[in-house]
């Protein structure tokens, strides 16, 4: 277990884990046909400097801005 963990904070510090995690998305998006996942997937992306220096709030920001973005219903939408 020890080794996974290891394994795992290591790969978060490099910011292609996170392009890589981005691409899965927007693939998964276009397997799926979700329409949001184009946003998704450019957070993840967004997220790699953040996360790969340990800057947490912004990378809090990033995704709740995300997240925001994606799920809001545009003025005058009614689906």
């Amino acid at each position: 277990m020890r080794k996974l963990k290891d394994w795992l904070r290591d790969r978060s510090k490099e910011p292609t884990t996170y392009t890589g995690i981005g691409l899965a998305v927007a693939g998964l998006g276009q397997v799926f046909d979700w329409d949001e996942a184009p946003v998704a997937a450019q957070v993840v992306t967004d997220l790699a400097p953040a996360l790969t220096t340990g800057d947490y709030v912004s990378a809090a920001a990033i995704v709740l801005g995300g997240l925001m973005g994606a799920l809001m219903r545009e003025k005058g939408s009614r689906q």
